[in-house]
This record gives structure tokens, sequence and C-alpha cells, in this order.
């Protein structure tokens, strides 16, 4: 069947593989983590280190590391992890590039044929920030002082300037300032009135615990700073006192430094396959912290790994569709006429073991089809694609392309078809492909291409080299 998916297909090319981390075997040992998770491919959940590789994959779900902070990979079978987001533009204004990345991750095969675990592939796109680039605008020139701000000793006063000699475009912006002040003396003399500064911090208590043979109190002060009050004109003084007393209050009784207690029990593995974790506890009760005494140091709780060394269940996956097989009907030629056939296509259930699920679903499908194969159809020119991705994304002068197709205009047979009376109507596919008729255009018949190079282009880097 032809859509338009397919002919979006034809706009990609095959995306640049990198082969960048070699594989730990299942001898040596890695860090062991209980999960991996697909959004963000970190791993979860510590079990320990110095685990064999062997050993931490006898579940699929569980993950490792083959150094501390490396590379994350997953114990399940090998496949892409997702697309990474997509890297900021390499330059902030005008025409761009950019790059996105997957990488082959699993463990004990490979994501496809010659695709290597540890493969990056790369994906490189045009891209466009701002459409154009700031330019900078010039000042006017400076209006009159405005008054002073005081009417009594010195203050200041100001004038303006606009951004208009030119005007920026496309966000620029005028160097300097728009506001410009200085100092000015009215010539006359102002009184200061006093001021008291803030209160000082409260002084050490005379007694350090309560009930003591004198009452406990703190002292603080103030001084009349803020300002002080002025001689000529005379300035008004600073109204109360400047100290100041109070009785000290919820004085402690000896603080008490809490002790750990005996570890207790260790709790039995919660895994039944795979490796466990373990626990143990204790209590900060010998004694107990009292008054303010510091709590027990170090940790409530400790871990062990725990090894059931047995295998866990693997669930079967469905192996992608094959083909469609080729559309017939029996005994009667079919093609290129409005005479239903059928086609079937099958799939495989891999990767079950250890008495895991088996696939859902039934491994062959079949449909009703239409043999369009090789038939001479009228067409029509589509119109212009989107730009595909920038090939190739990692080598040198990467470019990018479009296209418009001559497409087949497909015969109006009947949409449907009913196979066996009384069980209703079976759509009906078209399958093959035709040979599209269509005028000449730009002296082509078939397809007509346009090509772009892509600007700016980054470096493709490793993002876990660059940790």
């Amino acid at each position: 069947m032809i859509t338009g998916g397919a002919q979006a297909l034809r706009l990609l090319l095959p995306p640049l593989l990198l082969l960048l981390t070699l594989q730990a075997t299942g001898s040596d040992p890695v860090f062991c983590f209980s999960q991996y998770e697909e959004s963000s491919g970190k791993c979860k959940g510590l079990l320990g280190g110095g685990v064999s590789l062997k050993d931490c994959c006898l579940n699929p779900a569980y993950a490792y590391q083959e150094r501390s902070g490396g590379l994350c990979q997953p114990c399940r079978f090998p496949r892409w992890s997702l697309w990474s987001t997509w890297a900021p533009c390499s330059v902030t204004c005008s025409e761009g590039s950019q790059l996105r990345h997957r990488r082959c991750v699993g463990w004990n095969g490979q994501c496809s044929a010659k695709v290597a675990l540890g493969t990056l592939e790369w994906q490189l796109r045009a891209c466009e920030d701002q459409q154009c680039c700031p330019e900078m605008g010039g000042w006017s020139d400076w209006g009159p002082w405005g008054p002073c701000s005081v009417t009594c000793s010195r203050g200041t006063r100001t004038r303006r300037r606009a951004c208009d000699h030119p005007a920026p475009k496309c966000g620029g912006h005028c160097p300097g300032e728009a506001l410009e002040s200085e100092a000015c003396d009215t010539k006359q003399i102002c009184p200061t009135h006093g001021a008291w500064a803030a209160w000082g911090p409260w002084g050490p208590c005379s007694g350090s615990c309560r009930d003591g043979p004198h009452e406990a109190v703190e002292t603080r002060s103030r001084t009349c700073s803020a300002p002080e009050p002025s001689q000529k004109p005379p300035g008004n003084p600073c109204p109360g006192l400047a100290y100041e007393q109070q009785r000290c209050t919820g004085l402690p009784p000896c603080p008490v430094a809490g002790g750990w207690g005996p570890w207790g029990a260790v709790s039995p593995c919660p895994v039944t396959c795979g490796l466990g974790q373990t626990m143990e506890r204790r209590t900060c009760d010998h004694p107990v912290p009292q008054h303010g005494g510091a709590f027990c140091a170090g940790d409530a709780t400790r871990t062990h790994i725990c090894n059931t060394a047995v295998p866990c269940p693997v669930d079967g996956e469905w192996d992608s569709w094959g083909e469609w097989s080729t559309c017939m009907r029996r005994n009667l030629k079919s093609n290129c006429e409005e005479i239903p056939g059928q086609q079937s296509r099958w799939r495989t259930c891999k990767g079950r073991k250890f008495d895991g699920q088996r696939c859902a679903g039934q491994p062959q499908d079949i449909r009703h089809c239409y043999n369009i194969q090789h038939c001479p159809l009228k067409g029509s020119w589509s119109e212009w694609s989107t730009w595909g991705l920038c090939m190739p994304p990692c080598g040198p002068n990467p470019t990018r392309t479009r296209q418009r197709l001559c497409t087949a205009l497909l015969p109006k047979y009947s949409p449907t078809v009913s196979p066996v009376e009384g069980q209703g109507e079976k759509n009906v596919t078209f399958w093959g492909r035709p040979l599209p008729q269509c005028e000449e255009l730009q002296g082509k018949k078939l397809m007509v291409e346009e090509k772009r190079p892509c600007l700016h282009v980054p470096a493709c880097k490793d993002p876990e080299e660059e940790k």
C-alpha cells in the first residue's frame, strides 16, 4: 500500500553510527543496580559494587555500570535508547544547526546487524532561534538637567537621553545609560536630628543553667548615631534609654549525648531470583539523647547484597513484522484488475527464558488486497516535502534535501469486500509499487530534488565523555 509515510521515509537517509565503548564480559566486576530508567538512561537503586556482570544480569530488569558514574547499561536485550533532546542551536540568531543522539544499550547481543552495544546514532537538523541578529542603536543628545532633589544641603539632579538615533533593531540596545546624575548644592545647611542605631546583640547570660544562686540577666545597648544630632543648626537628641536588660529564659539542663544500641537481626532476602538487598537496623537508645544532647553519629541501617543464584523469568518479545507476501488470488491472475486477493505477514516471539510470559497476540496477520504491482497509473506531482535531516550529521559539509514526487492516483475500486456471507465486510488495501505517469517537471519524470547546505554545524561529542 502506498502512503504519505512511505514517501516521507525516502527523505531520511541512514543516520551515522559511532562505536565509542567496549562491552564488559560476563565475569568483569560491575556496579549493580535494581532499576534502569528508560526516560533518562540512568541507573537507580544501587545494590553494590564488585558484582560479576553475569550475576547482576540474572534479572533483566536490573542495570549496571562498569565504573562509578560511568555509562548505565540495562540487563535486558539490546535496543536503542530514546532520542536525546535536541541540543541548543549552534548560533543564537540567523540559521544554524543542532544535534541529537541515541545509544544502543542492553546486554549480551546487538541492536541490529553490525550495530554493537554502546554505538551512538546521531541526527542533525537546521534551526533558527531568531530570524535576525541584534543591531545596536544610538543615543540622542542629553536633555536639560532636572531640579535638585533637596531644598537644603547637597542633593542630586538628573538628565535623560533617548535610544533613538537610530533605534536598535531585532533586540539590540544602546551601550551606556539613559540616565545621568550629578551632585548639586543648595548652599543651605539642614539641621540633623538624632536617631538611634539598631540595638546591638544581647550580651552573654550571667548564668549557664537554670535555678542558679543568682538571677541570670542579659544586656544590650544602642547609640544615638544614625545620625548624631547636629550642633549648628541644632538637631534634636535621641529619645529614650541607651541600655536595656531582661531576664534569661529557657536555660536548659545539662545535655546528654545519645549512644547506639546493638545491631538487630538481618532481614530475609526480599527476592526469589537474581540479586536482592538485606538490611540491619539499630536504635539510638543507649542512652537516648536528652536536653539538646547530640544524636548518635553514623547510620541507623546498613545493607548487604544477597544472591539467590536463580535466573529471573524473561518474558518473550515480538520481533518486528516481516514483509507482506505478494497479493494474489488462488488460480486467478489479479494484477492490475479490480480482483481482491489476500496476503499475509509473520512475526516471531523471541527472548523468552526461564518460564517467562509468552508473547500476547498472533504470529500471523492476514488482509485483503488489490495487486497494483508495476501497473501503469496516471500520476500527479506532490507539493514540496518538508526539509529532511542534515546528512551526514557528523561528517564534512552536511546538507538537507526536499523532494517532489510523481504520485500514482489509485483506482476507484471498492474499498470493502464480503468474503464470507454473514460475516460482514472487510477493508481492502492497495499493495505493490505502481508505475505512475506524470508530465515531465524540470526534465524529471518521477522525482525532483532540491538540496541546501546546513550552517554552523556543531561537533558530535559523546555526552558520557564530557562528564
